[in-house]
């Protein structure tokens, strides 16, 4: 009987052994490309390190926006004190990781403007053809950036109007496919784990994704000019969801051997959806309507075989009425400056990635 079992059982487990080796086999080449078919992009135009683990210092600048109509056609803007995040990426091969936060005592550079305190989390996969990226990043800390209109008789030199109890999470995921995989690198400029040793671009198409949270613990609108503003709510809290699709251009104009300026342009259209809630417990909601989008990413750097250093920018932006004659605007703008170091042979010991 036992013997039957076990030639029973064990045929059984070497199918399932198998199965399971072909499976991480197909992600693998997914992710890396055939391996034994030589290089998967033109030598001539990128230069890969991919196999190198490198680590970077990195300082990021953040803006948050957000912008309530008024009656008059003007608008009240608060913004976040653009403090300076410090922290730490690790890139190697597809996968890349970065951490950064805010310091008490050397990120604030205009404490007239309040204390804005912040934090993001990012990770994600560029690779030959598909680029994808997520992140989730929060704010805590808004000045207004029209001061005269909370503050009667406010000049220029007073402390500005702060809500250091206003806050935000915005979390948001791109996915692209690049059609000039073989001369165009993303990974060289966002990341540069790659060098392009010639100018190439290309045309790109994908999805994004962005979910945004700000509220505060009262009004944002002080009670006396609620009924300077168009919204019927007494807002505490403003939510978004934007899903678009998008189509762009991509390019890197390689020069000195090893410098780079990369540009990217990708508008988008889709849908979105706001909610505003009150502190009294009511509600506006637009339900779901079309939006327009618009990313662009800059970049410029020079990359060296065992180090590098880059300064990217990205900003973001969506528009979209609540009601007809209700309107919020939310603006996203980040500055990157990063130098790394690589970390030659690293590879073996991170068995655990299966990279």
């Amino acid at each position: 009987m036992r013997t039957l079992r076990a030639a029973l059982v064990l045929p059984s487990l070497a199918l399932a052994l198998h199965g399971q080796a072909q499976f991480w086999d197909t992600v693998y080449r997914i992710l890396n490309g055939d391996t034994s078919k030589g290089p998967d992009h033109d030598t001539a135009f990128v230069v890969s390190y991919r196999n190198d683990l490198v680590l970077s210092p990195v300082m990021f600048h953040q803006q948050n926006t957000l912008s309530l109509q008024r009656r008059d056609g003007g608008d009240l803007t608060f913004s976040t004190n653009t403090p300076i995040q410090y922290g730490l990426a690790l890139d190697y091969k597809w996968l890349g990781v970065e951490y950064t936060a805010t310091i008490p005592g050397i990120s604030t550079l205009d404490t007239a403007r309040g204390t804005t305190e912040s934090q993001g989390v990012g990770f994600g996969y560029t690779g030959r053809s598909w680029w994808f990226r997520n992140f989730i990043r929060s704010s805590k800390g808004y000045y207004a950036l029209d001061p005269e209109l909370l503050v009667p008789g406010w000049e220029q030199g007073d402390p500005y109007p702060v809500r250091s109890d206003l806050e935000n999470v915005t979390y948001g995921a791109t996915l692209n496919h690049g059609f000039n995989h073989r001369r165009y690198s993303q990974t060289a400029a966002l990341w540069q784990m790659e060098r392009q040793k010639r100018s190439a671009g290309s045309f790109t198409a994908g999805a994004t994704f962005w979910y945004s949270r700000t509220r505060s613990s009262g009004r944002i609108l002080p009670p006396n000019e609620q009924g300077e503003y168009l919204t019927p709510v007494p807002v505490a809290e403003v939510r978004r969801w934007t899903v678009s699709l998008t189509g762009g251009y991509a390019h890197t104009f390689a020069f000195w051997q090893h410098g780079f300026l990369n540009i990217m342009l990708v508008p988008g259209i889709g849908a979105q959806e706001q909610e505003v809630r009150g502190d009294d417990g009511s509600s506006l909601n637009s339900g779901w309507s079309v939006a327009g989008t618009g990313e662009l990413r800059t970049g410029l750097g020079y990359v060296a075989d065992t180090w590098y250093i880059g300064l990217t920018t990205f900003s973001f932006v969506s528009t979209g009425e609540v009601l007809e004659d209700v309107r919020l605007g939310t603006g996203y703008g980040n500055l990157r400056l990063a130098a790394g170091w690589r970390i030659k042979g690293a590879g073996p010991f991170i068995p655990a990635l299966g990279l």
